[in-house]
This record gives structure tokens, sequence and C-alpha cells, in this order.
């Protein structure tokens, strides 16, 4: 049988360059002088097999199997051999594969050596543990040399005892008895260790354990009076940021009402004051009219008075033609006068009338200018009032925004210009598109009331200026100089913007100054936005959870698995307009409301510059008034007179004085005087229509004055209602500022949370608020005086008491593994004691039959020194050579004692055959006879087990198959020459 195939050697001992040994029958035969190397050939195969004894090898050091170098070819750095095998009777259990390669390499450099199995490298227990499989251990009968057949009788039983061990498969056994004793050892250290140590613990478990429960039950209490309370907080914060929002808005509305309102009252007192200019207009018409009505009445009263003159003059006679004559040249020089005076009047009047059209033309103008003007200002001074609600609600929103930072980033950003580098928030700084505000929102919300700094240096200004104020807490910076972009590479870039539902990178949907662009994609840059939870998942999924990746309806799958998830009522941090596009407008409607109140300035001046010309032309257009009622007056009495000089004189001469013409009435004076008097009469009556016209208009204005005042006067007391209501509502808003921001420090100061986080908890209900602020107090008290408690007891009796469980389990295991082990052993022991039984049986049968044949006759049997412990007895030899009785086996001569030997192993050999052995001179002490006989034996062996036999014997080499010449043509290098010997004896 064909079991070692091939060596292939270089560098080892003598084997200086590679040199390859192919095995192609049963028995080879390898010979050469002594010195050139033959034994090097069984060190080989020894060293590859995991041989660890340089002793063994037949040197003083591991360095000694190296080839050492000589004159011509220097020393190697590294020796390797490599034996294969055939494995297809399986004789390597363990290795499904027809062929089994073995290398072992050592480096002379490193003293390391390197074990491989077909090409794979393992581990020297493997090469031993494959050896064991084979029988090709150090203490079987796979390598005998001339020692051990020469010491096999003179050893001790123990001794002996290795080889059939080896041959019963026990060692292995052995082996697996030795590493189970040896755990079984470990472990009852272990457990004694275990022991102390739990035992240790016990004793200081009861004492934490109280400790622990005391921790525990003020724990509870605390957080219990947290959770009460931040209900509570939390609460009181919701009812109160709505009640402010409320009053807020009817701030606004009051003001505005009370706006309106006053507005309403000037445009009411302004109609009121053209009421009050009418009124003094007709007035003075009514004055004119009045004068003009007395001054007929009393020209009334005198025609009757000359009419009953005349009327008695008629009845008169008149004295003398003369004295008429005279009269009424008289009255002619009187009526040329009075004409000149009317004439004088009239171009005073003309040019007072005219001065007078021009003045109220002008007047007009200035009226409509100024009602214009009015209107004007008006128009603004409501703009003004739209723009300033507009500028409280957006300052209102800017102090609420700059309420929901941190006490540090508000504190900061009031004295940016004092700490200098300040940038701003950075979540006033960007601008996201509605549909992924969710998404950034609930992703990098972090990061969103960060502050951006310019450089590091002004973080330090930041950080000192924080430290002087203890209590504004701490804030995160993101200077823009030291910033490192969290980026994507471009290859998983490419991988990502091609997946399912994929939105974008969060840096790249949202608006920014490029001067921020590191904070922006430090902040941003490493979160994905996807359409949807399911396509979040399967991007997380396919990516290996290696990324932050969220829904455009806030589903967060974050790297390495975990899912944020749930209602985003709330979590949109940016709803309220960004505060620099808030800062942009409010700068924009104060620069309106700033050029409105210039303009509203200007035209303040321009209306009051018409109203002092207008009140100037009233003036004016009054005294014209009376200059041109003067003039009327003068003219019609002076008219009137001149009538009254034409008629005398008419009545004296029966001449007209306005034509000239004389004419005989055939009326008398007094019929004259009665019509003119009732011409007057009319006249008279209807003035008085016309002051009465005039007089009810003046009642109804009078009226529309005090209906307006009236009015007036309810909006005033209306109005001042809306300022007292107004003033109680800023009274209210004002304190329940101070009460917000009292609850705001103390969720801030207690329990590290922000309004806007506060605002948008869940927190659990409380039924009965009254109890629990009744349990508040309850709780403060009991906190208060439970005295010192050790918190850290809850930690350390959880780690003491998972300690003391896990040593505990330990020990526990322990015991069970103490208990395997030692079943293990009695298993062993069991099998041990049954194979080696078995091959004892087996040898003691085939040895009498061996041992005759080796002798020529005789008998020889194995027995046990300690029958009664099989375990651990030794193994004799009890021999009969024929015509010999032996006592003792010292007693033999060096032959017989390696037929002994031989025969021994001829005896394993047919009891248990082995794959290989290899005999290493092992014949040298037999006669030739007896190396014939040995020779022939091995024959009869090789059928069923491969020989290598180093020998100088001839005997032994003309029943090999094949021979190996070593040679040593140059010092210290072995040479291998190969000769078939079976090729030549077929040639016979």
């Amino acid at each position: 049988m064909l079991f070692l195939k091939q060596i292939r050697a270089s560098g080892f001992k003598s084997f200086a360059d590679l040199t390859v040994m192919d095995f192609n029958y049963d028995m080879t035969g390898v010979v050469g002088p002594n010195g050139s190397g033959k034994s090097n050939i069984t060190d080989a195969i020894r060293w590859t097999l995991g041989e660890q004894s340089t002793k063994t090898l037949r040197g003083s050091k591991m360095d000694d199997i190296v080839f050492s170098g000589n004159n011509e070819k220097k020393a190697a750095d590294v020796a390797e051999v490599t034996l294969v095998f055939n494995n297809t009777h399986e004789n390597f259990s363990s290795i499904k594969s027809d062929v089994v390669e073995i290398t072992r390499k050592f480096d002379k450099n490193t003293r390391e050596s390197e074990f491989y199995i077909n090409s794979t490298k393992c581990k020297l227990k493997d090469v031993q543990s494959i050896a064991l499989e084979a029988g090709l251990t150090r203490s079987s009968i796979a390598i005998i040399s001339q020692g051990t057949v020469a010491n096999f009788t003179e050893s001790k039983p123990e001794t002996k005892r290795e080889i059939f061990d080896d041959a019963a498969g026990v060692s292995k056994y052995k082996k697996r008895k030795k590493e189970t004793l040896s755990k079984l050892e470990k472990a009852t250290e272990n457990l004694t260790r275990l022991e102390d140590i739990a035992k240790e613990i016990s004793r200081r478990l009861p004492n934490l354990e109280r400790q622990s429960k005391k921790a525990l039950e003020y724990q509870q209490k605390v957080n219990e009076l947290k959770n009460i309370e931040l209900y509570i907080l939390t609460k009181d914060l919701k009812v109160l940021v709505n009640r402010i929002e409320e009053l807020r808005v009817e701030k606004i509305e009051y003001e505005t009402q009370i706006k309106k309102l006053t507005n309403e009252i000037n445009m009411s007192q302004e109609e009121v004051n053209l009421i009050i200019d009418k009124d003094s207009e007709d007035n003075q018409k009514l004055g004119e009219l009045n004068s003009k009505f007395n001054s007929i009445v009393e020209k009334i009263a005198n025609l009757k008075v000359r009419k009953q003159k005349a009327e008695f003059k008629e009845q008169e006679n008149l004295n003398t033609k003369d004295q008429d004559e005279y009269k009424a040249a008289l009255i002619k020089k009187q009526f040329d006068e009075k004409q000149i005076s009317i004439k004088s009047e009239k171009d005073k009047l003309t040019k007072a009338e005219n001065s007078l059209l021009e003045l109220k033309d002008k007047y007009d103008y200035y009226s409509n200018k100024y009602n214009e003007i009015y209107r004007e200002i008006e128009t603004i001074r409501t703009t003004i009032s739209r723009i300033s609600i507009q500028i409280e609600a957006i300052e209102h929103n800017k102090k609420a925004a700059l309420q929901s930072y941190q006490d540090g980033v508000s504190a900061i950003l009031n004295n940016q210009k004092q700490i200098g580098g300040v940038v701003g928030v950075l979540k006033s700084l960007i601008n996201v598109k509605e549909e992924y505000q969710i998404a950034i929102s609930v992703t990098a919300s972090g990061h969103m009331n960060s502050l951006v700094m310019k450089t590091d240096q002004d973080v330090k200004k930041a950080i000192e200026f924080l430290k002087k104020n203890n209590n504004l807490g701490r804030v995160t910076f993101l200077p823009l100089n030291t910033l490192t972009p969290n980026l994507i590479n471009p290859v998983q870039r490419q991988i990502l913007e091609k997946s399912e539902g994929f939105v974008g990178f969060a840096n790249e949907l949202v608006e920014y100054p490029e001067t921020i662009s590191k904070a922006v994609e430090y902040a941003l840059a490493s979160i994905i936005v996807v359409q949807s939870y399911d396509d979040a998942i399967n991007l997380a999924k396919n990516t290996n959870f290696r990324f932050n990746i969220v829904s455009l309806d806030g589903q967060r799958i974050l790297p390495h698995g975990a899912i944020v998830g749930g209602s985003t009522r709330n979590a949109n941090i940016f709803t309220k307009q960004n505060t620099q596009n808030q800062d942009n407008t409010l700068e924009e409607l104060k620069n309106k409301i700033e050029l409105l109140e210039q303009k509203e300035i200007s035209k303040t001046k321009e209306i009051t510059e018409y109203k002092t010309a207008n009140d100037s032309l009233r003036d004016q257009i009054n005294d014209l008034n009376g200059t041109i009622r003067n003039a009327k007056n003068n003219l019609f009495n002076w008219t009137e007179n001149l009538k009254e000089f034409s008629d005398e004189h008419k009545s004296l001469t029966g001449r007209d004085l306005f034509t000239g013409v004389y004419s005989k009435s055939d009326e008398s004076e007094s019929i004259i005087l009665a019509k003119q008097i009732s011409e007057l009469e009319i006249q008279r009556d209807e003035i008085q229509i016309e002051i009465n016209s005039i007089s009810f208009k003046r009642t109804q204005s009078m009226e529309k004055q005090k209906e307006m005042n009236s009015k007036n006067s309810k909006k005033r007391d209306e109005l001042d209602e809306l300022k007292t209501h107004a003033g109680s509502i800023n009274t209210e808003y004002n304190v329940l500022l101070q009460r917000r921001i009292t609850i705001i420090d103390r969720l801030s100061n207690g329990y590290q949370i922000t309004e806007e986080t506060a605002l948008t908890m869940e927190v659990e209900n409380i039924e009965d608020e009254q109890v629990a602020r009744e349990r508040i107090i309850e709780l403060t008290t009991y906190i208060q005086n439970i005295g010192n408690v050790n918190m850290d007891a809850i930690e350390e009796y959880k780690n003491e008491k998972e300690r003391f469980d896990y040593y505990d389990q330990q020990i526990k295991d322990i015991y069970d593994a103490k208990e395997k082990l030692e079943s293990i052993i009695l298993d062993i022991d069991i099998a041990m004691e049954s194979q080696f039984k078995q091959i004892i049986e087996d040898v003691n049968k085939a040895l009498p039959d061996v041992f005759s044949k080796m002798f020529g006759g005789g008998y020889a049997e194995l027995i046990y020194t300690d029958p009664d412990n099989i375990l651990e007895t030794g193994i004799d030899i009890k021999i009969f050579p024929p015509g010999k009785k032996i006592t003792n086996l010292n007693l033999l001569s060096g032959g017989e004692k390696s037929l002994v030997a031989l025969s021994v192993l001829f005896a394993i050999l047919k009891a248990r055959p082995l794959p290989l052995v290899i005999l290493d001179e092992a014949e040298a002490p037999l006669d030739p006879v007896n190396v014939e006989r040995f020779a022939r034996y091995v024959r009869q062996f090789s059928h069923n087990t491969q020989f290598i036999i180093v020998t100088h014997r001839e005997g032994t080499m003309t029943q090999c198959d094949s021979l190996f010449g070593v040679t040593m043509q140059t010092k210290g290098i072995t040479k291998i020459i190969n000769v078939k010997l079976v090729e030549a004896k077929n040639l016979h």
C-alpha cells in the first residue's frame, strides 16, 4: 500500500537545494555511507509531522535544522519540508481529500514555524492531530530506529506501554484526557476564585440594596415631582402663550380702534368747524339783510310821515311860486351833489365786489386744497397706523423667536456688537421651501439654533461673555474658519441619487449666502431627503443603515437602524418668517413710516399754511363784505335821497331831475308816496322771507352742530373707555409676559427644556390639577426631609447584583462543566481501557506465530505489570526461545534483543496495520541470516503497509522495490539518486 507519495525538502539540514523524493513502491530502501544524510530523511518526516524536540532531531537548537552553508554555498534562512500523502483510504479521517500535503517552514531570522495542510495555514496542534489519526506519532512504531529496537527489551514496562498505546489509538484519548484534566483543574481554580468573589459581593449586597431602594424611592418622588411640575409648568406656559397671543391681538385691535376713533373725532370736528365757518357767513349775510330790512322799514316810516305831510300840504295852500323855485333850486343842488357821491360810491362798490370775487376764488381754491391735503393726511395717518400694526406684529414675532432661543443665544444676539464676529443663528440665515421644512426641521433642529461665528477667536470671546454671566448656560457655535463639511463621497452620491424616491441632499434644498456654506454643509450635507417612509426604509436597508435619511413628512431613519417617527405637529421650526427676512421687512416698513411721517409733516405744514391763508382771506372777505354792505346801504339810502329830491323837485317844478323832462302828474304826492310805500313793503317782505330762510338754515346748522358735538362727546367717552380697556389689557399682557419668563427660567434651569420644546411636548394628562398642585407641595416636603441619599447606590447595586448573578451563573456553569468533564474523563478511561486491552489481546494472538518464525521456534507473550489497573499498568514480555530458558531479557544477545523487538513490531502490524513504517537501521544488529529473514517478513507486510527502510544491509536492499542512494559529493550537501530495483528484477 502506497501512503507517502513524495517528500520535498529545501534548506533542511543537508538538503541545501530543493530535493524531491517520489515514492512509487510499497518497499523503498535508503542507502548510503555514514554521514551522507540518510537519517536526515527520517528527521525531515519527524519534523514535518510536528516534532518539537531538537534532541530527537539530533540537534541542540532549532536553528540546527537549517542548512548552515559551506565554502561553495551560503547558509539558508528558511528550512521547508512538504510531505505528500495518498488519502484514498482515509487514513487522515478528518480530511475529505484524496491527497494530503503537510508543509512546515522555519525562518531562522524570526525563529518561528509555519504549518500548512493542503496549502492552508494551520497550527501545530492541527498537524499533530491528523498525524495521530494516521498513527504517525513519535512514540508509535511508525518510525523505528536502531536505538528503538536496541532499547525495547531494556526499557521499563511503562515505556514499552507507549508503543501499544499508539497502536491501540489510546494516545489520542490520553491527549484528550490530559486536556480535559487541565480544563477540570482550571475550572476548579476558577470555581474557588468565583465563590470567593461571589461571597464578598453577597456580603455587600444587603446594604447596597437598602441604599438603592431609598435612592430609587427618592428618584421616583423626584421624577414624580418633575412630571407633575413639568405638566403644570408646560400647561401653564401653553395657557399663558395662548392668552398672551389673545391679549396681543386684542391690544392691536384696541389700538387700531383707538386710532380709528381718534381719526373719526378729528374729522367730525373739522366738519363742525366748517359748519361754524358757514354759520359765520350766514350770520354776516343775515346782518346785511337785517340792516337792509331795517333801512326799508325806516324808509317806509319816513315815507309814511312824508305822505302824512303831503296830505297835510295838499290841504294847505302853497305860499308862493318863488319859494317853490328857490326850494327847487336848492333841491337840485343837493341832487347833483348826491349823484356825485353815488358815482364815487358805485366805483368803490365795483372795486370792492371785484376784489371780493378774487378773494372768494382764492378762498375756494385754498379750501379745496385744504380738504385735498386733509384727505391726504388722513390717508397717510391710516397707512402709518396699518404699518405700525405690521411693525408691532413683526417685532412681536422677533421677540417670540428670540425668546425661543437658549438664554445664551439670546444674550449673544443682544450683545453681538460688543462680542463681534456674530453672523447669526443658522435657522435665521437660510430660506427653506415649504415642502422641505418638516424634513429639515426634524433632522437638523439641533443645529438650527446654533450660532454661526466668523472665527474660532470670535467663539472664544462669546464663551468668555457666557462665563461672565453664569446663568446663561451653554451654546453650540459653528466657527466658519474651522468647520469641516460632512460631505458624502461622489461615488456614494451617485448611488444615492439613483435611489427610488430620492429628493436631494438637505444642504442643496435650502437657500443661503455663500459665506455660510461651511456651516450649512456641516449641518445638512449628510442628510438625505426622500419622498416617503417606504423610500427611506428601503434606502436605509440598501445602504446597510449608514446614512441619516428622512422622508418629506418627517419620518427619520438614523445610522445603525434607529427610527424616529410619528406626528410632526409643531415640529416645523420654519413656520415663522425668517428672521433675516423679518429684519429686512421691518427695515422697509420703518423706512416707509419715516417717509410717510416726513410727508405728513410736510402736508401738515402745507395745510397749516392754507388754513392761515384762508383765515386771512376770510378776514379780508369779511372786511370787503362790510365795505360792500356799507356801500350798498349808502347807495340805497343815497338813491332814495335822490328819488326824494327828484320827487320834491318835481312836485315844485314839474320837472323830473333824473330825466329833465317836465311832466304833470295827475296823481297827488300822497298817492305817489303811497305807491312807494307799497313797493318798499314788498321789498321788505322779500327780505323778511330771505331772513327767515337763513334763520331756518342757521337753526338746522345749530341742531347739526349740537348733534355732531353730542356724537363727538359719545365718541370721546367711547375713546376714553377703549383707552381704559387697552390699559387693562396692556397691564395684564405685561404681567403674563413676566410670568411666562419665570416659567421659562424654571424649565430651563430645572429641566434644561427650552420654551419651543415645552410648547411641543406631549406630557401625561392629569385629571385633577388642584390635587396635582397639592401633591407638588407634599413631594417637595418629602424631598427636603429625606436626608442624605446615595444616588450612586442604584447603579452600584445594579452592577453588583449583575456581577453577583453573573458569578453565580458562572459558578453553576462551572459545576455543570466539572460534571461534564468528569463524565468525559470517565468515558475516556472506559474507552482507553477497552481499546488497550483489545490491542494487547490481538498482539498476543499474533505474537507467538511471529516470534516462532523470527526465532525458528519458541514462544512469546505480553503481560500486564499491574492487571488491576489497566489504565496505568506497564507492559512486559515473556519469551521462551527454542532450547533456552530466559529469566531476564538483559541476558539476551544484541541480535536476540533486536529479534524480540522486531517480533513485537510485526505482531503489532499484524494486529493493527499502519499505513507507513519507517525503519532506520532497525536490522543493523542482526546477522545476515536473520537480516534476510527480517527482510522477507517486511515484504509480507508491504501489501498493507508502506515501508521506508534506511539500511546498510544487502539482504534488506535486495527485498526493496526501489532504492534511494544518498551521497554527499559536496561537503555538507546531500544528493539523492533513485534506483528502481523492481524494473531490474523484472529484466531477469
